[in-house]
């Protein structure tokens, strides 16, 4: 993500930018960067081959599986690959507009992913703890949380456009780099991309499991203590209904906790 190269236009900065790279760092990086690339694509387009061979069967959980999949697609295939080639090259290669593009598109993907995983969440508490108003859209292919986590998305990637591009960092040396308002522009920039990558979807996580799963150990205790008596038929449907979404849930729990790991590494190894 972006809390890239950054760089105001200074001499000093630009000599800066112009030191010779740790060698063996950087070969440690593309090492890494090679497996998470190879490791995430091949596992990412086999789970999309798999849900495509199954698409008429194409649940509400697995429409969400199959946007988060290619939400990783795009981590990996603009954020990941690119940042591995720039490893290579130790030096941007390509023109402004190309590193626009490319820092734009990684973003795309970070949020992409991230509010993917807030969107199946909320859908998950809506399934186990409303269940009787989510049941008449479960099997629904397209849905309002899904456009709204790629809405999301690709309107707050835009500031990438105007932060990033192909400057001068040394006398002949050109590099895609940022270029911030001092002195609040890279204090401002870190302090929003925490918030929204990270603060906010870690926070609504957070409320939806515990509620998820206080709803499950209520769940429990009704029908540990009242085996072998008649439930009202309300409170029996409820149960009945929940129970589904919570298997479903708990079988997605791991593709979740992936995603959000690839996405944290993945900003951890941004230039």
């Amino acid at each position: 993500m972006a809390c890239l190269n950054s760089s105001n236009g200074s001499g000093e900065d630009a000599l800066y930018g112009d030191q010779p790279r740790d060698e063996r760092l950087a070969q440690v990086e593309i090492a890494l960067l090679s497996i998470i690339f190879i490791t995430a694509g091949i596992l990412n387009l086999g789970v999309l081959l798999v849900l495509w061979k199954r698409r008429k069967q194409l649940s509400r959980m697995r429409v969400f599986v199959f946007h988060l999949c290619v939400a990783d697609l795009v981590v990996t295939f603009f954020q990941v690959c690119p940042q591995l080639l720039w490893d290579v090259t130790d030096r941007f290669v390509g023109p402004d507009v190309l590193c626009r593009l490319v820092k734009y598109l990684q973003v795309v993907g970070m949020f992409a992913s991230t509010y993917m995983i807030v969107a199946m969440t909320i859908d998950r508490y809506q399934a186990i703890c409303k269940p009787m108003v989510t049941f008449q859209r479960r099997r629904a292919r397209c849905n309002g949380p899904v456009c709204a986590a790629w809405c999301v998305s690709l309107v707050g990637s835009l500031p990438q456009i105007f932060i990033f591009s192909r400057v001068e960092v040394a006398p002949g040396v050109y590099d895609c780099w940022a270029q911030f308002i001092k002195p609040w522009g890279l204090r401002t920039y870190v302090t929003w991309t925490t918030l929204v990558i990270f603060v906010l979807p870690i926070l609504t996580v957070t409320v939806c499991q515990v509620r998820i799963c206080r709803t499950v150990n209520l769940n429990f205790h009704m029908k540990t203590h009242h085996n072998g008596e008649v439930l009202p038929n309300g409170l029996l449907s409820l149960m009945c209904e929940a129970q589904p979404d919570l298997n479903e849930s708990i079988q997605e729990e791991a593709t979740m906790v992936s995603s959000m790991y690839i996405s944290l590494k993945s900003l951890s190894d941004c230039r």
